[in-house]
């Protein structure tokens, strides 16, 4: 306890600020910064024995760097936010207007906010594309975790900081008992002793555990063949078609998350633990991120599956010379631009990076990044609903492909090719697609994958890309 009585002065606000601000809020956030502190936050998740069961995690990562920039952790909720048959928009909106409303936070704190995802099926919420079908694994069409207790990792400046909702009526007892969570959480930092988990043969296991495809491959080969005669006819463009695949597993939703993190690192990772299922996932794409009014979309399109005996530079070469995926990928930048040009000022929307290859463990991609300057009109809800889901996700155009996906997969994606991420009160945000991710539920884990659909696509070539794509769940040799 000693060790984190030099912080007690450092806490935000102060006894006698809180008192005076408890006369204007309902609820205020207590804070702590702590610098030059090098700190593993999935390591930390995993092993905080007061973690509440609903928690999360998120690593946020740029392109080409190998470590994250910030982690961000929720690891006590004050309330949990789930949505069916409604625009999660509007919910989520109201709730982070009430935030600001209601609760005193330091402007250098980002606490008021949700993490959660929104899945794939509101798209006919924000569009007219008819009824889709529902998510086989029955997760709410929205979940969001509004923080109590967070921490916050800037892994660039090496600071920490400890974040704790209290009501604003606290007597100075109270005030002292509710700051001993704070301290709970440094002494626990300071005295880490993180077990070297030696889960292998655990992985192996589960790798191999027999797996069922939803969609048998011949069945999936022949929509594929159907969605080309489509787009022969001039139906659409291109359309994103994706499989299912499940597995009996009792794989612990930490050894998941370290399993992830160490064998496919990625630009965002994250765990979002809901009331009776699990989203675990390390996604190479950036859906929506939203930074002082600017929005940026990261389109990834073009795929090339690797393995220990790919030579890399001359796959990624050749993708890049792809005459196939670079066609695909400037139609799908150019989507982007459209759905930003939406609500962005004109002339504002630009494409940053173009045709850049991104490497992975078992894929080569390419990516681009678009951005532009939100209208005052708009918000970053606003953005998110002209954007939403990204058009890598579903084809072009939009609405057609996302109606021919309804009618041709067997079953909805749920929070697959959804988006996940940091919904800001104070109109920033941060997300990522949904791929890369699994679903646990009832002893269950659903994985899914899919690829893009064009005039001179192979359905064979295509069948083997969503395999390549689940490596990391299940044991597959190609």
């Amino acid at each position: 306890m000693q060790r984190t009585q030099k912080y007690l002065n450092k806490i935000s606000p102060s006894l006698r600020q809180f008192k005076s601000l408890s006369k204007s809020y309902e609820s205020i956030i207590l804070s702590v910064k702590i610098d030059e502190i090098k700190l593993d936050g999935v390591n930390f998740f995993n092993e905080y024995p007061e973690r509440n069961h609903q928690s999360g995690i998120m690593t946020f990562t740029r392109p080409d760097d190998d470590l994250p920039y910030k982690t961000v952790l929720i690891i006590d909720s004050k309330d949990t936010i789930s949505t069916n048959g409604i625009n999660p928009i509007n919910t989520l909106r109201s709730i982070l207007k009430k935030e600001i409303t209601d609760t005193y936070c330091n402007q250098e704190i980002d606490h008021l906010g949700a993490f959660g995802y929104i899945s794939y099926e509101c798209y006919k919420y924000f569009e007219n594309v008819g009824d889709l079908k529902e998510d086989p694994t029955g997760c709410p069409e929205s979940f969001f975790l509004i923080p109590k207790t967070m921490i916050t990792i800037d892994h660039q400046e090496n600071t920490l900081t400890i974040s704790h909702l209290v009501s604003a009526q606290l007597d100075e007892k109270s005030y002292q008992k509710e700051s001993e969570t704070i301290f709970k959480i440094i002494g626990f930092i300071q005295n880490i002793n993180l077990k070297k988990n030696n889960a292998t043969n655990t992985i192996k296991k589960f790798l191999k555990q027999p797996t069922s495809l939803i969609t048998k491959k011949g069945t999936y080969l022949n929509k594929v063949k159907k969605i080309k005669q489509l787009i022969k006819e001039g139906e659409l463009i291109q359309c994103v078609f994706s499989q299912r695949f499940e597995k009996k597993s009792t794989l612990n939703d930490e050894l998941l998350l370290t399993y992830l993190v160490h064998e496919y690192p990625s630009e965002y990772i994250f765990q979002l633990i809901g009331t009776d299922f699990t989203v675990t996932g390390s996604s190479p794409e950036m859906f929506l991120k939203v930074k002082n009014n600017k929005a940026t979309i990261r389109p990834v399109a073009g795929t090339v599956g690797v393995n220990k005996k790919s030579n890399k530079l001359k796959l990624a070469t050749n993708l890049k010379e792809s005459i196939k995926d670079n066609a695909e990928h400037i139609m799908l930048v150019d989507l982007a631009r459209n759905d930003l040009g939406r609500v962005s000022e004109k002339g504002t929307v630009k494409v940053d990076k173009l045709l850049e290859t991104q490497n992975y463990n078992n894929v080569i991609h390419l990516a681009s990044e678009v951005s532009g300057k939100i209208a005052k009109k708009f918000d970053s809800l606003d953005t998110f609903m002209s954007t939403f889901p990204i058009g890598t996700l579903t084809g072009a155009p939009k609405i057609r492909a996302a109606k021919l996906i309804s009618e041709l997969e067997s079953e909805g994606r749920g929070p697959y090719c959804g988006a996940i991420g940091w919904f800001s009160a104070n109109g920033d945000l941060e997300t990522s697609t949904i791929i890369r991710t699994a679903i646990r539920k009832n002893d269950k884990i659903s994985f899914n994958a899919g690829g893009g659909i064009v005039y001179d696509s192979i359905p064979e070539v295509e069948y083997q890309e969503t395999l390549y794509k689940i490596k990391a769940f299940k044991d597959i040799r190609l």
